[in-house]
């Protein structure tokens, strides 16, 4: 299998770790998910979509009719100066009982990325992955299956965590406390 890897670029909505997630389109299998933003200006990016160019030629033909979405490789919405590239990998069982297996997210050393260490926004990455084609009426394209993510640069998720009771709270005296009340009960 052929792995092509994607630029060093940072990382967002990374969602590779651990089991696969619910499915955005409803009726399809869980799967993994991420983005890579990369510098649009920048050559080795100009250079990388240039090399997927040619592999949507070598894989579908050079007089292929592309889809709207053939190289999942937009202008970001945020900021139009970088590429936004999206990657999926879907989780499928087969006649063996045999799960897909999520992307392999290692660190700068080689070391496995523990999945209690959710990778946020911001973090600087490297994605190896296998292109899987695919055809439409409406044109051909490339998904990209990443297989292999490596962390240069990390930035702690920080977001969905919500605050404990304590922290929003506090303790109120005077209130109504269910221990007090079993022990009135006693």
């Amino acid at each position: 299998m052929e792995l092509v890897k994607t630029p060093l670029g940072e990382l967002r909505w990374f969602k590779g770790l651990g089991e696969a997630r619910k499915a955005y389109e409803e009726g399809k299998p869980d799967e993994w998910t991420m983005e890579i933003l990369l510098d649009a200006t920048d050559k080795q990016t100009v250079d990388w979509t240039l090399m997927m160019e040619s592999k949507f030629e070598e894989i579908h033909g050079k007089d292929a009719k592309k889809n709207t979405w053939w190289f999942n490789c937009n202008p970001d919405k945020d900021n139009p100066e970088k590429l936004c590239v999206k990657f999926k990998k879907r989780c499928f069982v087969d006649n063996n009982g045999t799960k897909t297996q999520g992307p392999n997210v290692i660190d700068s050393r080689l070391e496995k990325w523990p999945v209690s260490k959710e990778i946020g926004n911001g973090s600087k990455g490297i994605i190896a992955f296998k292109i899987v084609p695919w055809s439409a009426k409406s044109g051909s394209g490339m998904t990209l299956d990443p297989m292999k993510v490596m962390i240069m640069d990390y930035v702690e998720y920080s977001g969905g965590s919500v605050p404990s009771d304590d922290d929003v709270f506090g303790t109120v005296q005077g209130g109504y406390s269910l221990k007090e009340d079993a022990e009135k009960s006693f």
